[in-house]
């Protein structure tokens, strides 16, 4: 199972970035990806601010290091807004969830270069509730 999830993430990930807009409002990429993935689409989408990214990756790599991707091609380009980072801790098999926003020295490093990191939760849409708030509070249903 995680085999075809892993090659559908990877692939997604590839060929995404060459099919974004200039700008988008908003992009959650909770797929199971390497790192090497990542920065083939942040090299395809240099051209695009993303106002909110979310990231989770729940099935790293054993020698992850997503962060120097982000700094490299977000950060320092600050095409980024707001950022939320969920990912796996190195012992991934106690399901040890990391979020950045936890990071105080990292949160502060984005904060020098105008990025906001966020709790994950707090940036991450749920769709039932944006469908309900946006949509359905017009019919009577």
């Amino acid at each position: 199972m995680y085999i075809i999830y892993d090659e559908l993430s990877s692939t997604i990930l590839q060929n995404l970035g060459q099919v974004l807009p200039s700008k988008l409002e908003y992009l959650c990429l909770s797929l199971s990806f390497r790192t090497n993935d990542l920065e083939i689409f942040l090299k395809n989408s240099q051209n695009t601010f993303i106002k909110k990214l979310l990231i989770g990756n729940i099935v790293p790599d054993k020698d992850d290091n997503i962060l120097f991707c982000i700094k490299k091609y977000i950060m320092k380009e600050e095409r980024v807004k707001y950022l939320a980072i969920l990912q796996s801790g190195p012992n991934s098999y106690n399901m040890d969830i990391i979020d950045l926003y936890l990071s105080e020295d990292e949160v502060n490093e984005y904060k020098l270069h105008n990025i906001i990191v966020q709790p994950y939760d707090d940036l991450c849409i749920d769709s039932y509730i944006f469908i309900n708030n946006n949509y359905l509070q017009y019919y009577n249903l």
